[in-house]
């Protein structure tokens, strides 16, 4: 039987949600980064998705749920990243509705399997009024991944390793709920020598296949080399050119 997943990257646009103290990272760009490595694992496993917002645009809480619902998704995960006034606190938790339906069963595999890819504390399966739960016709969870309000987890936050980690746990949480077994996906080729695990990785990845930025010919991307005024000039044309011809 086929299943519609709702991925919702919570904020977003003008809503920035949580912003870190020590690095200013925002919530909106976590929250999204992770939905889109969720969404590519999800459909890599033949599973049907479903993205409230897909680019850093703001999408009001009415107008995600009518989505969702209008979509009838068969269940939805909404993704955020916590914030309190302990600077100490750092686990991960998952929020339900109300105990003893599918939801919690979903929560209960992506809570467990969050805690084992990342290692950080479990703060549980936790019931939870908020809206995105309530209003949804499908199962619904809200998944927590950390604090931006912890240093520690914000720096690691900025990180594409840990955001893989916390959209692969939560990818294998929801396999294993629907009765599947997680296979990891072929690693992506880098273009570039020394661009592999650079916290600017995925960015240039994805604006070299869009043919806004080129590397050397040696193989070499060079990402901390200043930039010339000639060569911003050429990279702000490519993205004109590109934005004409989308």
């Amino acid at each position: 039987m086929a299943v519609k997943i709702g991925i919702d990257p919570g904020h977003g646009g003008k809503d920035l949600g949580t912003v870190g103290k020590q690095f200013g990272l925002q919530e909106k760009e976590v929250n999204l980064s992770v939905a889109l490595e969720l969404d590519r694992l999800l459909r890599n496993h033949a599973v049907e998705t479903l993205l409230t917002r897909n680019t850093d645009v703001y999408v009001g809480l009415a107008e995600r749920v009518k989505l969702l619902n209008e979509a009838k998704v068969d269940l939805v995960i909404s993704l955020h990243v916590n914030s309190a006034s302990n600077s100490e606190a750092n686990y991960l938790s998952t929020h339900i509705l109300a105990r003893g339906g599918q939801a919690e069963k979903l929560a209960q595999q992506v809570q467990a399997n969050l805690v084992k890819v990342t290692g950080w504390p479990d703060g549980g399966v936790r019931v939870n009024n908020f809206y995105i739960l309530r209003e949804t016709a499908a199962p619904a969870i809200l998944v927590e991944m950390g604090f931006m309000s912890n240093p520690l987890q914000e720096q690691l936050l900025r990180e594409d390793g840990i955001r893989k980690k916390l959209a692969t746990g939560i990818a294998i949480g929801t396999l294993n709920y629907l009765g599947k077994d997680f296979q990891p996906p072929p690693e992506e080729e880098v273009p570039y020598s020394d661009v592999k695990g650079h916290w600017a990785e995925k960015d240039i990845l994805y604006l070299t296949k869009l043919g806004i930025l080129q590397g050397y010919p040696d193989g070499t991307f060079r990402p901390e080399q200043t930039v010339t005024r000639a060569e911003l000039a050429v990279v702000i044309k490519r993205v004109i050119d590109y934005l004409q011809q989308s």
